[in-house]
This record gives C-alpha cells, sequence and structure tokens, in this order.
C-alpha cells in the first residue's frame, strides 16, 4: 500500500514557501509561485473554480508542490501545474508515483512543465496506462513589478481603455483558440476576481482588443479582433494589463506559444525578458487501442 506523502497547503505556509523556498529559483519559478498566490486569491473569493494545493510538509525546503485547477465543466481537464526546486527531480518522481491526488481519469492537463521535469511526468502518464500528448511548448516572457509599473504610454483619441465585464464573456470565449481545454468559467472568474482590460472604440463602444491577467496569476487572453490588427492595439492592452500587474506588485508573465511569433515579437517590445527553456504542457489522452 503505497503512502501519501502529499498534504494541502494550508495559507499559513504559503508566503514562507513561496518567498523563501521558491524565489531561490527565480524567475524559474514563477509560474508555480503565481498560480499559489492566485489560487488563495481566488479561494478567499469563492471562485467558480477550485484550487487544491499540495506540498510535502515534512520537508517543506524542497518545495515539491502539485496544484490541482478543477472547473465546474466536467468535460474540462483538471489542470495541473507541478514543481519542484532543482536537484530534487527524484524525490518529485517518486512523489507522483506514490500519490492519489491526481485523478488520471479526468485527463488532466500539465500546464507548464519545468523541461527538466518533463520526462517525469510523461513516464508517470504511460505507467498510468495512459498517452501523453504535447499540446504546445510555451515560451515564458517576464517582466519584474518594479520595471512593469513604471511603463507608460498613450492612447490613441478614438479609443479608450476600460474593465472588461461579464457581458463581455460570451464574445471574448467566442475568439479564444484554446477554448478546448479551457472552459468559460475560467474567464467568468478572471473578469471577476483579477485584471481584465479592453480597448473599446469611442464613437460605439465596441470591444476591439483584450488581455487578462489569468488562473495561473500571468498574462493571459490577448486577442485583437481581426479586423482591428496592425494597428498597434495589442501592444496598447499589453502595456496596460502589464502596468496595472505591476502597480498591484505583481512581476508580469506570460506563456506564449513558440510558434506564436507575432506575440512573442510583441512581447519582447513591450520589455519582456525571454526565459531560455521552453515550459512545454501536456495533455493526458486514452491508450491507442485501434490496432495497426
Amino acid at each position: 500500500m503505497r503512502s501519501e506523502v502529499l498534504e494541502e497547503m494550508p495559507e499559513a505556509i504559503m508566503e514562507y514557501f513561496c518567498e523563501q523556498v521558491l524565489k531561490r529559483d527565480w524567475p524559474n519559478c514563477i509560474h508555480a509561485y503565481y498560480f499559489i498566490k492566485n489560487a488563495f486569491q481566488w479561494m478567499r473569493k469563492n471562485s467558480a473554480s477550485s484550487y487544491k494545493l499540495y506540498y510535502i510538509s515534512n520537508d517543506v525546503e524542497n518545495g515539491t508542490f502539485i496544484g490541482i485547477l478543477s472547473r465546474p465543466e466536467e468535460e474540462y481537464p483538471d489542470v495541473v501545474v507541478t514543481y519542484t526546486c532543482p536537484g530534487n527531480e527524484e524525490q518529485f518522481r517518486r512523489m507522483l508515483f506514490s500519490t492519489e491526488y491526481i485523478n488520471w481519469q479526468k485527463k488532466p492537463l500539465f500546464q507548464a512543465i519545468p523541461f527538466r521535469m518533463k520526462a517525469i511526468v510523461e513516464t508517470m502518464i504511460e505507467e498510468k496506462g495512459l498517452k501523453s500528448k504535447l499540446y504546445s511548448n510555451a515560451v515564458l516572457k517576464w517582466m519584474p513589478a518594479d520595471v512593469a509599473a513604471r511603463l507608460d504610454y498613450e492612447i490613441p483619441e478614438d479609443v479608450f481603455i476600460d474593465q472588461l465585464g461579464v457581458d463581455h464573456i460570451d464574445f471574448i470565449y467566442s475568439l479564444w483558440s484554446h477554448s478546448d481545454v479551457y472552459p468559460k468559467s475560467d474567464l467568468w472568474d478572471t473578469v471577476r476576481l483579477n485584471i481584465g482590460l479592453g480597448v473599446f472604440n469611442r464613437h460605439n463602444g465596441e470591444l476591439l482588443a483584450w488581455a487578462m491577467c489569468g488562473s495561473y496569476g500571468g498574462l493571459s487572453t490577448l486577442i485583437v479582433q481581426p479586423d482591428y490588427r496592425g494597428r498597434g492595439f495589442g501592444k496598447l492592452i499589453v502595456l496596460a494589463v502589464t502596468k496595472v500587474m505591476g502597480e498591484n506588485g505583481v512581476s508580469p508573465h506570460a506563456l506564449i506559444n513558440e510558434k506564436n511569433k507575432v506575440s512573442l515579437g510583441l512581447f519582447k517590445n513591450v520589455g519582456y525578458v525571454k526565459h531560455s527553456t521552453p515550459l512545454p504542457y501536456v495533455v493526458v489522452e486514452d491508450p491507442d487501442t485501434s490496432g495497426p
């Protein structure tokens, strides 16, 4: 019988775990760091989604962590965020093998796995009799909070920037390319509980472009309506959300598909720094039983 080594993380431990343990590996830990911070914030505000955060209580210094984000839409996978401090990969492997907290039958999405841990996750999926599939390789871009807070920009006279509202969610979701793994409730929580800004036509109020601080605490859901691309609205809304995040003490970061050259160039132009190692997104699937 396997013994469960993980325990649910109490909020009293969160600050020490993030600031004193994870930050030793900054900014490599930035995704896990803000996932945890955002989780406690959303749990206090009764989000539609639910978080479970697990750590090894008798060895907190190694930074081993599993976070699970479950959404009310049952047909969508759980999102799993994993991390361990460098050098602890073998302990992480043993923990991943023994834990009962991951619901493998829900075909979870492992989000932004540190590359040094990717093979461990893929091997574990195979040992569960399932198949792993690369959803995307993400490029991490980030900026220190104090730098973000000092950003400045000009707003063209024909548009204005304002908060997104829940009445915008259906339209935003209809244009979101990741609606296959992220449900509408993610946007609902994000708009209500985090930062969500849009560029609006000053004459008729039409929403032209938008970006948010999403469920993992990073900049996400950047979209410019097709008819309004090439006019600088993407850069404008990234600057606006980035600055607000910095003013709130958050170091903005974004996970961008390595094939999305337009977004990668935009974030570089705004001043984001590129992380050198890709962060894979891996989805769990049923094994192929169709035969040759």
